[in-house]
């Protein structure tokens, strides 16, 4: 049975279009509210942490985060006007709502979340860079060598995030009749945050693989677990934008849904990361050191039950740079080979 109340003047696939940009507005609020949640979650340990003596520490997370919400903010700001002008105050623009998106993706107040976006990835790129070198401190390999490849693309992502910008305060992103930054950009920005991905979880599953060697598999656990991986690569954007591109590259209406979505999801994915940092839990300089140390310790402890023939425990710990104790104790048998307790 037909619709009587259906817009007759619009075709099938106009209202589809329609309908995956509404949907993409009430995702985004969705996830919106997610941001709010994490962004107060990390605000919060980080002030209770702080003191004179890790201000300069605490303090730029403090304001990075503030700096990624405020932005998320006035991106979802922005979308929600947008969301108004196209199915209330316009709603009988030529083409419907969803032509009115596409034709007006470059008066102010869509431009400023086109600009709320654009400083918010270039945020969300530098922090992955950073993880990058921390976690790969100490590799054994000149430090410069190992960041010349992501520093290149935070480079070349900040050039086309300008270019992008130009191009969409005249254009929308869907015109092809001049030369399109769109998928250059986000394909530059997906690229970093997928070679990210795979070097920072190949080295964290290495120094899984050589805990789990010598001090049990749970040993480290909060650094190494599959979900400590997925938040400590920002695996989250890289998911998304792989959802967003697709359906652009084939010019599919769903595009438009995980468009809007790309914006929280990208500051999220910061956000969980500084999260785990205030809770102690994410991967600093030290912990490379402080697990190697773990071990060194449980063989020369195993050394001396050998020599004398008795059992021993070992009650060892580190403390982590957020102020968070990691303790285990190693079972020295008579035999020398040492075990979690």
């Amino acid at each position: 049975m037909s619709n009587p109340y259906r817009p007759i003047e619009e075709f099938p696939g106009q209202l589809f279009q329609e309908r995956t940009w509404l949907e993409g507005a009430i995702l985004l609020g969705v996830a919106y509210g997610v941001e709010l949640t994490v962004f107060c979650m990390s605000f919060h340990l980080l002030f209770q942490q702080t003191t004179r003596s890790n201000l300069n520490k605490n303090g730029p997370l403090m304001l990075y985060i503030s700096a990624l919400f405020i932005l998320g903010t006035l991106f979802m700001a922005s979308a929600a006007r947008m969301t108004q002008l196209a199915f209330i105050d316009n709603r009988n623009y030529p083409g419907g709502p969803a032509q009115f998106e596409v034709d007006m993706f470059s008066i102010p107040v869509d431009n400023l979340g086109n600009v709320a976006f654009v400083i918010a990835n270039w945020l969300a790129d530098g922090l992955m860079v950073w993880r990058w070198y921390v976690i790969y401190q100490g590799c054994g390999v000149p430090m410069w060598v190992v960041m010349a490849l992501p520093g290149l693309m935070l480079t070349g992502s900040f050039t086309m995030g300008i270019l992008f910008l130009i191009q969409v305060s005249a254009l929308s992103p869907w015109d092809a009749t001049t030369v399109n930054f769109t998928l250059p950009y986000f394909l530059l920005s997906l690229i970093l945050n997928i070679i990210s991905t795979i070097a920072i979880v190949t080295r964290l599953l290495y120094y899984r693989r050589r805990t789990s060697k010598a001090l049990g598999t749970a040993y480290g656990a909060q650094y190494t677990s599959i979900a400590a991986m997925v938040v400590e690569s920002a695996a989250l954007y890289s998911i998304s934008s792989i959802l967003f591109l697709v359906p652009f590259i084939l010019n599919h209406p769903i595009q438009n849904t995980f468009l809007q979505m790309l914006s929280p999801v990208q500051v999220i994915a910061p956000l969980l990361i500084i999260l785990r940092v205030a809770q102690g839990k994410a991967w600093s300089g030290a912990t490379a050191n402080a697990l190697t140390s773990q071990k060194s310790s449980a063989i020369k402890m195993g050394n001396l039950s050998n020599m004398s023939g008795a059992s021993a425990t070992l009650k060892s710990g580190f403390s982590t740079t957020s102020g968070v104790t990691i303790s285990q104790d190693v079972y020295i048998d008579g035999r020398g080979k040492f075990a979690d307790v």
